[in-house]
């Protein structure tokens, strides 16, 4: 199926690894042209050498305000429109309620719901200029139900779903479309270090809790989320989409 995302412009950000740069490279072998940002100039520059010709990136940490501002910034000095934004973030730092400082929670409000809000006034004037204009803010599955030792992504991650409902309803009369994914356990870095935190068996133990008995991979993630941020998806809008493997068997 061609997602009609050829020549097209997407931010991606927290993008030099992960689920971030399956996005990127789901976006690129549509014929798009993609942004990236991270932390670190040495990964990003890899992350662009691997995607070849329609990536460029800009150092930025969506945590930090200032960075947020560059970044847009620098959009805006060669584009004057976008077509897209996925929105990422790496996750908030593992803990229970009586282990983390209050610090933590400041650290990944900024992380978590503030990067969200930030990007997602940047852009907003980029995007109007666009013939078919979406957001799509990646969330996890423990939005639907919470993980044990991680009290911050339970909490913060569900105010950007309250934020993403919200705004669908201010953004749709606008011809702007914005969703939101919830992966379960895609295989990167980020899982590996919370199986880390458990017993050896804990891969297993996962596992046996998904009805497909596997983790998902970044590869395919990506291609779902290109076809969300396309014109391909014109009619889903304000909706929250889990890609699990039937991990969640909740009813809603």
């Amino acid at each position: 199926m061609d997602m009609q995302l050829a020549d097209k412009t997407f931010l991606v950000t927290a993008s030099s690894r992960g689920l971030g740069l399956s996005v990127a490279q789901a976006l690129v072998n549509e014929g798009a042209d993609v942004i990236l940002c991270g932390r670190n100039k040495e990964p990003l520059e890899k992350a662009v050498s691997k995607l070849g010709a329609r990536a460029e990136y800009v150092v930025a940490d969506v945590s930090k305000k200032e960075d947020i501002i560059h970044l847009i910034d620098q959009i805006r000095s060669s584009r004057h429109q976008i077509d897209g934004l996925f929105a990422n973030a790496g996750g908030p730092p593992l803990g229970t309620f009586d282990s983390l400082p209050e610090d933590a929670w400041y650290n990944a409000f900024e992380l978590t719901l503030m990067s969200t809000v930030r990007l997602t006034h940047g852009v907003l004037s980029l995007l109007k200029h666009s013939a078919s204009p979406s957001i799509l803010y990646n969330t996890s599955i423990s939005v639907k139900q919470p993980i044990d030792n991680l009290l911050l992504s339970n909490s913060l991650r569900a105010a950007v779903v309250g934020m993403m409902r919200t705004v669908a309803n201010e953004l749709g009369p606008h011809g702007i479309r914005i969703n939101a994914v919830c992966p379960g356990y895609i295989y990167t870095q980020r899982v590996e270090d919370l199986m880390a935190q458990g017993p050896p068996s804990r891969k297993e133990q996962i596992e046996a809790a998904i009805p497909l008995r596997r983790m998902g991979h970044p590869d395919e993630f990506g291609p779902f989320c290109a076809f969300l941020l396309s014109p391909r998806a014109s009619y889903i809008h304000g909706a929250l989409l889990l890609i699990d493997g039937g991990f969640h068997k909740g009813m809603m």
